[in-house]
């Protein structure tokens, strides 16, 4: 237990209290400590927590080569804290994924303030996804040759693939896909698995190629995934599995083709005078915005809009006229015409609105606020994904 900075040693922790435990190496922020004799099967019944997806990302460079491994050794100790971060290595870069510019601003700040770790940032990019392609499975798309021990075996793994329905949810867990055992029962996260059976083996496979389009180099979402079934040759290792695994879904996906593309949206809620909100509302459409309403309306969880009148007379302070000669009758009636607020609600693009606060306050002559919400992803139209195919350089 901890008493500012006087630490008293304990056996137990009662419930709701707060203590510390040290050298737990190998654990990280979200797991949970059960008694291995507290219950006949060792393992917790409460629900796992599951972080939210990533929609950007930024490029990690170390200054130097000797800086390379200080930057992954913080990395690994920054994920070990903040499940929400997801890092991974693509042609030689390292990429850092975190749920929006504000969350990748303090993982910068705490990898150079926390771990002192020397590197560069590239440019932050919006993590698009990418759905199931309409074309059909080639056939004998089930099995997979290779050698193992010197040997030509094969292994098969049949799974029932589809795009989800409009009216299907997806498993926060899949990153909005839902991956079935062969009794019907979801795949845990490859994250939470820690045994090494035949099955966990299959789900790490199927994790690796849904984090990887052949077609797009994309994440895949909107998938509807089954085992039916799997044979495994007694000389192969059940570890196998896993490339045979992510061989035969990489193929079922390539066969199918590209499908539709999503981007993140998110959720606005913008107050702005009166004298610039036709501009803000002009800005928000020229960058793909879509106004939901004007003034007073759907807002946030649990928000009012009391501002949809602007301001109360009684509660504006009019300095007398000795002190400001600009305060008279006719300078109180032109603050509240061209000071009132005005509420916009609206959903754009997230690759729009990196840069937004800075092109508020610019818009508005620094008097707009706003707040933003994810939206989850959308499906985006013709002439959109193709611009996406460019920026990613896949046309």
């Amino acid at each position: 237990m901890l008493y500012g900075s006087e630490a008293e040693g304990v056996d137990e922790l009662p419930f709701g209290s707060v203590g510390v435990i040290l050298g737990l190496k190998y654990t990280r922020t979200g797991d949970t400590l059960v008694s291995i004799g507290g219950s006949s099967s060792g393992r917790s019944v409460l629900r796992e927590i599951t972080p939210p997806p990533a929609v950007i990302s930024m490029s990690i460079i170390p200054q130097s080569h000797s800086d390379l491994q200080p930057v992954q050794e913080a990395l690994e100790s920054l994920c070990r804290t903040d499940p929400s971060i997801r890092t991974d290595v693509q042609e030689g870069q390292i990429l850092v994924h975190g749920m929006g510019a504000l969350h990748l601003e303090i993982v910068e700040g705490r990898l150079r303030d926390e771990w002192g770790a020397r590197f560069e940032v590239g440019k932050r990019r919006v993590g698009y996804r990418e759905g199931l392609g309409p074309g059909q499975p080639t056939a004998n798309s089930n099995t997979w040759r290779t050698d193992t021990g010197g040997k030509n075996v094969e292994i098969s793994v049949t799974l029932d693939v589809r795009p989800l329905e409009p009216s299907e949810e997806g498993d926060a867990a899949w990153d909005g896909s839902v991956v079935l055992k062969g009794d019907g029962q979801p795949f845990p996260s490859p994250e939470s698995v820690r045994e090494d059976g035949p099955e966990s083996f299959i789900a790490r496979g199927i994790a690796s190629t849904l984090s990887n389009s052949p077609n797009t180099s994309l994440e895949m979402t909107r998938l509807h995934i089954q085992l039916k079934g799997f044979s495994l040759p007694p000389v192969a290792p059940a570890s196998t599995l896993t490339g045979a695994t992510a061989v035969i879904l990489r193929d079922r996906i390539r066969s199918a083709g590209t499908g539709p593309l999503m981007e993140p949206f998110v959720q606005l809620k913008i107050s702005v005078t009166e004298d610039s909100f036709g501009t803000v509302v002009k800005d928000l459409t020229e960058h793909g915005g879509e106004v939901l309403d004007l003034g007073a309306g759907p807002s946030f969880a649990g928000d009012t809009d009391e501002d949809a009148g602007g301001y109360a007379e009684e509660g504006v302070y009019i300095p007398p006229s000795w002190l400001s000669p600009s305060s008279g009758a006719d300078a109180c009636g032109s603050f509240g015409a061209t000071h009132r607020r005005r509420s916009v609600y609206a959903l754009a693009p997230l690759s729009k609105m990196l840069s937004y606060s800075s092109r508020l306050r610019s818009l508005s002559g620094g008097h707009g606020l706003f707040e933003m919400a994810n939206a989850g992803f959308r499906e985006v139209s013709e002439a959109r994904m193709l611009e996406i195919l460019r920026e990613i350089g896949r046309a």
